[in-house]
């Protein structure tokens, strides 16, 4: 069997998945933004407030500017709204009779928008933040960064190591040869898990891991591979306000069909919301790590994870859990919110069981979200959807 991760072939990314970018464009913007971003979150926090307020101003000023010489233009057209995380939240605007409207700049749409909100016009990418919570002191979306600081804090979160920019293969095995298996390679700054490389057990694999990881992004991080599901817990003024586990695709064999069978099979009779399992170069790297193929038949009532990107968008399955998760997270979840400072943020952690005691298991927080998919709790497949979107606007009826 070949130890090889398969490369994808040109054209759309399977390392990308749902989220492609601009390779080149965005190892580019790693490579000069990686280093500078917590250096600027830490300078723009200690900025005097008219300063800040000036900075916002210009800002506000320049799209007026655009507006006048009809570059740029509004539109309260919701239909035309670009994520659902600014859908679930125009939609609550509406129910209130908050007049929001998106931006449009020189004919394309942006994530931006403007609201009517106490008499006052604000502005702000997807999700309306009151701009007081949105100053960060560190690069909260750095995953050491992050880490590191929640770890001072006594929050869990799994073992990882800085991976060298530079390092020759003797380098590499060093460090390879001081962690504990099986490991992950990640970009150090990204989100949707774009070329994140799980379930490392070889040399072989992790070389191959951090080629694939470094196609995005020049500085790369190690981590313990935890096993559970992938959580988000969505915290708004400091306390809970969503708890959502999604799972991966997995397979179950009969004794007959190969693995690519049981997936078409399993597309054939997969539920409504849920999309296809996509078969691929990342597909066939992640049966590989766990010592499979695509082709070969699966022994009966063995099971088989196929991705570890989760949710119904990879054939997986999502729950909102809010009322079943263990009460010993929450204080954990909102200290690491306190330690972020951050009004509204998403943690996504692996938890073996989120319904059992948090000390009797082990888990982690892996990374946060600084502009979380609050709708991940609305379109869940299982669980009573909640509204994020509501807590998120009362935040401007506080002082």
């Amino acid at each position: 069997m070949t130890t090889r991760e398969p490369i994808a072939k040109p054209g759309r990314c399977s390392y990308c998945a749902d989220a492609q970018v601009n390779h080149f464009f965005s190892f580019l913007g790693n490579f000069f933004g990686t280093p500078l971003d917590d250096h600027v979150s830490r300078t723009a926090h200690r900025a005097p407030k008219f300063l800040k307020n000036f900075v916002d101003w210009l800002g506000v000023a320049l799209l007026r500017v655009l507006a006048f010489l009809r570059l740029a233009k509004f539109s309260a057209d919701i239909e035309k709204v670009k994520t659902f995380r600014s859908r679930v939240v125009w939609e609550e605007a509406r129910r209130r009779g908050i007049k929001m409207e998106q931006l449009f700049l020189f004919g394309k749409s942006l994530d931006y928008y403007r609201a009517e909100v106490k008499g006052k016009t604000i502005y702000f990418e997807s999700i309306p933040i009151p701009p007081e919570s949105l100053d960060m002191r560190r690069n909260w979306d750095d995953k050491f960064v992050l880490k590191n600081e929640l770890l001072k804090h006594g929050i869990p979160v799994p073992r990882f190591w800085v991976l060298p920019l530079f390092s020759r293969e003797e380098k590499l095995e060093k460090i390879f040869s001081q962690l504990e298996r099986p490991v992950i390679v990640k970009p150090k700054v990204g989100s949707r898990a774009r070329h994140t490389i799980t379930n490392i057990k070889t040399f072989e694999q992790f070389q191959r891991g951090i080629g694939i990881a470094r196609q995005i992004s020049p500085y790369l991080v190690a981590e313990e591979h935890l096993s559970g599901d992938v959580c988000r817990a969505t915290l708004v003024g400091g306390v809970l306000a969503g708890f959502y586990v999604g799972r991966g695709p997995w397979v179950a064999g009969d004794g007959k069909s190969t693995i690519r069978e049981l997936i078409e099979r399993k597309d054939i009779e997969r539920p409504a919301r849920v999309e296809k399992v996509r078969i691929g170069a990342e597909l066939e790297g992640y049966l590989m790590r766990q010592e499979y193929k695509l082709d070969e038949v699966l022994p009966k009532e063995k099971q088989v994870s196929l991705s570890h990107r989760i949710g119904r968008l990879f054939g997986g399955s999502t729950k909102e859990m809010i009322d079943e998760v263990h009460p010993s997270f929450v204080p954990i979840f909102e200290k690491a919110a306190r330690v972020t400072e951050l009004a509204v943020v998403g943690f996504d952690a692996i938890i073996p069981n989120p319904t059992k005691l948090a000390s009797s298991q082990k888990w982690g927080i892996i990374e946060c979200n600084t502009l979380p998919f609050i709708d991940l709790h609305y379109y869940a497949l299982e669980g009573k959807p909640r509204n994020i979107a509501g807590m998120i606007w009362d935040l401007w009826n506080h002082p």
